[in-house]
């Protein structure tokens, strides 16, 4: 690390600080992760799946250090800070900005998917912007690929670690419940759900009451005069049934996206 300048926390999570860098005698400047070395095996886990994305929508790693205290991550950069801060300060966003942010939210998941991978924790602390407004994903810590969650018993996924209660499925609170793309479109519905409404779709004072809402409550109606097509696209994307949820064909042609998008696909391949 004697190559970075740190500079003042920009983020702070459950096991992890984040500081602006920058690489000496450059001006370059990137996100530092800081982790205590206790936690050597998440931030692997973690370097394992960032390594190898390669996306706009996703944020770069660069590389990973560690010194006689801590872990290191160098991250990508992003000036615009995450969409939690932007909630806080702005509380609702006009369907036309929560379109613009859906939009990059999905070619994110499909490129994930389509490689594999399951987010497993989407939720607006995770959501970067860039200079151009343009999201970005970060914090890969409880992302998972399929192929491992399927050899993994649910017996060595204890409930704290399958991700943020208030976007979590409803299906990751039964016994054996596990993660799929299916969860992660849900997370994605809380999320957009959020943004125009001001706060997540399904909420409890306490855990087990917010965990009765998620699993039997219907989806409270979005306020204000919503699109059709976007009251659809929260509606596909917040059913209780993960058989039945939005699947990625359908999300891919979805009207939502022909509302300003006339000649533009939103995915590149649907999986």
């Amino acid at each position: 690390m004697n190559q970075y300048h740190i500079y003042e926390a920009i983020g702070r999570g459950k096991y992890s600080t984040v500081y602006k860098g920058r690489k000496k005698q450059t001006i370059e400047y990137f996100a530092i992760k800081s982790l205590d070395k206790s936690h050597k095996s998440k931030l692997l886990q973690e370097v394992r799946i960032l390594h190898s994305l390669d996306h706009q929508n996703v944020l770069k790693f660069y590389s990973w250090y560690e010194t006689s205290a801590h872990l290191w991550l160098v991250l990508e950069y992003c000036v615009g800070g995450d969409l939690l801060s932007i909630l806080r300060q702005d509380t609702q966003l006009p369907e036309d900005s929560v379109h613009d942010l859906a939009f990059d939210l999905v070619k994110a998941l499909q490129f994930l998917h389509s490689n594999g991978i399951i987010y497993c924790d989407l939720k607006p602390s995770n959501i970067l912007l860039d200079e151009n407004g343009h999201t970005k994903l970060c914090d890969f810590g409880l992302a998972r690929k399929l192929r491992d969650i399927s050899k993994a018993p649910s017996s060595s996924l204890p409930q704290a670690k399958r991700g943020t209660p208030s976007y979590m499925a409803p299906e990751l609170f039964g016994d054996g419940g596990v993660h799929s793309y299916a969860s992660d479109f849900w997370a994605l519905g809380c999320v957009l759900y959020e943004c125009y409404a001001g706060q997540p779709p399904f909420v409890g004072r306490e855990f087990t009451q917010l965990v009765k809402s998620i699993i039997s409550d219907p989806t409270p109606p979005l306020p204000g005069n919503p699109s059709r097509p976007f009251v659809n696209l929260i509606n596909s994307l917040l059913v209780k049934d993960p058989a039945e949820r939005i699947q990625w064909p359908e999300l891919c042609g979805h009207a939502f996206w022909r509302t300003k998008l006339s000649d533009a696909s939103t995915c590149s391949t649907c999986i």
